[in-house]
């Protein structure tokens, strides 16, 4: 892996320990209209600022103060989170940090049972949100015999940590994956 990929890593996973103590994942929904045409959006609280995002259509959101969960409507086994802290915490992507991720699915908030993990990518940057860089790692595994598929961004916001999870089964991944990518560019002041 480049050094340069090796150092943004290891500042998004390094940051802090725990996210800062402001951000409030608690989702609203809330409605404005523009062009005569309602939208509704979701609302976060960092503090006094508001956060705004737009799920996908139909997808729907229900949380507490560090996650929410995105329900995914005709797709049972897939599930999306958004959660205020990255659990992955590991001093630099090398061969030493596979190793350990591979060996330890824990890190990767994997369900216990997780099988035949196989990182397929970490690409730094895929989309920066509100000017945070970002990192994504994917990767598949096996649970109880079905192939799944996981992405989990990390947004490095200056010191804390906000971490966006899509998990579900392998041939789903492409299309939910972009539907969920797509909605991200909808956040406004992350």
């Amino acid at each position: 892996m480049v050094p340069i990929l090796r150092t943004i890593l290891g500042a998004l996973l390094v940051g802090t320990c725990a996210a800062r103590a402001d951000l409030d994942l608690t989702p609203t929904v809330e409605t404005q209209v523009l062009d005569a045409m309602p939208v509704k959006h979701v609302v976060f609280h960092d503090g006094a600022k508001v956060i705004t995002y737009q799920p996908p259509k139909g997808w729907t959101c229900d949380g507490s103060h560090d996650s929410v969960a995105l329900t995914i409507p005709d797709y049972p086994q897939a599930r999306a989170f958004i959660r205020s802290a990255a659990q992955v915490r590991i001093p630099a992507f090398d061969d030493k940090a596979e190793k350990l991720l591979l060996d330890n699915p824990a890190l990767l908030q994997l369900p216990k049972g997780a099988k035949d993990v196989t990182l397929t990518a970490v690409t730094a940057n895929p989309l920066v949100i509100d000017s945070h860089p970002t990192l994504e790692i994917e990767l598949t595994y096996s649970f109880f015999g079905q192939k799944c598929a996981r992405s989990i961004l990390l947004v490095n916001r200056n010191g804390a940590e906000v971490s966006f999870v899509l998990d579900c089964l392998a041939p789903d991944f492409a299309m939910l994956s972009g539907r969920f990518h797509r909605s991200l560019y909808s956040i406004e002041n992350l």
